[in-house]
């Protein structure tokens, strides 16, 4: 028992275990993570696009739907590319470099809290970093969250090194990095992370103005703008050029226009404090009270100044900003999990108030477990997670290494939820019959000129999976004058073919979500896990019919 107890709660100071938990993260990432058709929306635009780059061979312009997308800079849209030369385009080359560079941004944690606090800070850093909530939920579809996330956090982690070891070359790395965040996102995010740094610095030389002056010189900012703008600009500036207003009036809206000019109810103080207390779930209670602990010992909060400085810059921006969207915080991870760090480590470390936040949030993990199994009907073997997770609670209370254990058993806790949950990933499949429905228009050998018309809203995914353009809102009467004269493909609810007065082959129908967007995904998990037990409610039964 003694040997399960140390891998299970593994010696914080010994880096042969930090790299053994990384080898077990990196095992939850890539579990199951390719097994799900491309998921609507968001995902479909990028795996579409990054389809239609191959198809024409110019990865400059961004089409999704074979129409201009000038939402977002084109690095995510590279770096799929780039896998799916090497893997196939597919859904494993489509999320294989989200996947890394989630791993990346975990391991960028890993670095910044060993530089800050040490082997044993790097090591909880990582974890807590891990197994946020929200990390996860984004590293499952290709989106720009994850890759914008490791770049603003590989640009945080060089300027920290370049600051604090005065070293010229990790500072100009930083600036390439911003540039690639930009690359990514946007030049919003010169003002989020040029925020940050200005605030650190200036919180860090409090006082000691001619000392604040040299950091700014020793900065080298026209030098550093040069070069970000060099990078991060390079593809707005060609895009303005090649297409002028048309671009820029779509690319304007998506970036600063989201943040000034989006309708809202107002200001919203409180929206992201609120994402705060589920995004890094499990470890999001232990953040508020490593938050109430620096108000108390403010003169403390020095050694997590860098962290702090982060967290609060990126709170009053995108508080002020119009636009809210819960996976903005995502950047932000790295940060709150370095403020949480201390309560681990430091001197006046509250042992008995992280206990007890920590074995409260693993039962209810826990408990959640139970219940997931349970709901969604897999194997009774999956019991044993929960069971080994209460085994080693009682054995760890019983021994002197409670608060060592304790620290990590919501890491423990949130593994096997995310095991449990991985592994209904599969099933979900029986009603997304996304790449079937592709791979019956593909083998008809339809004229790839032949559009697909949807009498509904545009089921985003389609596109990629049908490998042609989709026009939707076609109604019976609209698909009746356009089958007169031509071929005709369309994908319309099973109860409007009666409405249809032309003859035509049924290619396929079965059950599809009747909503446009499974966005809100553990709303679409109930939906399909009643789906499974016979409550079809919030599906609908849809055709795809074809007339020569």
């Amino acid at each position: 028992m003694e040997k399960v107890l140390s891998v299970i709660s593994p010696d914080s100071s010994k880096p042969k275990n930090t790299y053994f938990l990384f080898i077990l993260i990196a095992f939850v990432y890539f579990y199951n993570f390719h097994v799900n058709d491309i998921w609507t929306p968001n995902e479909s635009f990028y795996a579409d696009a990054v389809r239609e780059m191959f198809e024409s061979g110019n990865f400059i312009d961004i089409k999704y739907n074979y129409e201009p997308r000038y939402n977002k800079p084109p690095l995510t849209y590279w770096a799929i590319a780039a896998s799916s030369a090497i893997f196939g385009l597919n859904e494993f080359g489509i999320r294989l470099p989200i996947v890394l560079m989630a791993l990346g941004s975990i391991w960028l944690t890993y670095l910044l809290g060993k530089r800050i606090y040490g082997q044993s800070g790097g090591f909880y850093a990582m974890i807590i970093m891990a197994l946020g909530l929200q990390l996860l939920a984004v590293k499952q579809y290709a989106s720009p969250e994850v890759p914008l996330t490791y770049f603003f956090t590989l640009t945080m982690y060089w300027f920290y090194r370049g600051y604090e070891d005065r070293s010229n070359k990790y500072l100009m790395l930083s600036y390439i990095a911003l540039g690639l965040t930009v690359l990514t996102k946007g030049f919003p995010y010169i003002i989020v992370i040029g925020g940050i740094v200005g605030f650190y610095v200036l919180l860090k030389n409090w006082g000691q103005w001619k000392q604040l002056w040299k950091d700014i010189v020793f900065l080298k900012l026209p030098l550093g703008v040069l070069i970000v703008g060099a990078i991060g600009l390079s593809w707005v500036i060609f895009m303005y050029m090649k297409d002028g207003q048309a671009f820029w009036d779509i690319y304007y809206t998506e970036t600063f226009g989201r943040a000034l000019e989006k309708k809202s109810n107002g200001m919203k103080p409180f929206f992201y404090i609120g994402v705060l207390s589920w995004t890094i779930v499990p470890y999001s209670l232990t953040f508020f009270y490593a938050v109430v602990h620096w108000l108390v010992y403010r003169k403390a909060a020095k050694q997590a100044l860098f962290p702090i400085a982060w967290v609060l810059v990126m709170l009053v921006i995108f508080t002020v900003s119009k636009g809210k969207i819960p996976t903005y915080i995502i950047q932000a991870h790295p940060a709150l999990a370095l403020m949480i760090v201390p309560m681990f480590i430091g001197e006046k470390t509250p042992r008995l108030a992280i206990k007890i936040i920590h074995f409260f949030i693993s039962a209810l993990l826990t408990g959640g477990i139970a219940y997931l199994i349970l709901e969604l009907n897999l194997s009774l073997a999956f019991m044993l997670i929960p069971a080994l997770l209460i085994t080693a609670t009682v054995m760890f209370l019983i021994k002197k290494q409670s608060f060592k254990f304790s620290l990590i058993l919501p890491f423990w806790a949130m593994f096997g939820f995310m095991i449990v949950f991985s592994s209904f990933l599969p099933k979900m499949e029986v009603f997304r019959p996304y790449d079937t429905i592709g791979e019956i228009i593909t083998q008809k050998e339809i004229d790839r000129k032949t559009p697909l018309l949807l009498d509904a809203w545009l089921i985003q995914n389609l596109p990629y999976y049908a490998e042609r353009h989709t026009l939707r809102d076609y109604a019976p009467s609209m698909i009746n004058e356009y089958a007169t004269s031509n071929e005709t493909l369309a994908f319309l609810p099973k109860d409007h073919l009666a409405d249809l007065d032309f003859e035509y082959e049924l290619l396929w129908e079965g059950m599809i979500y009747n909503f446009s967007s499974e966005s809100q995904f553990f709303k679409y998990v109930m939906a399909v896990n009643q789906a499974r037990k016979g409550n079809t409610e919030k599906f609908a039964t849809y055709a795809l019919i074809y007339k020569p």
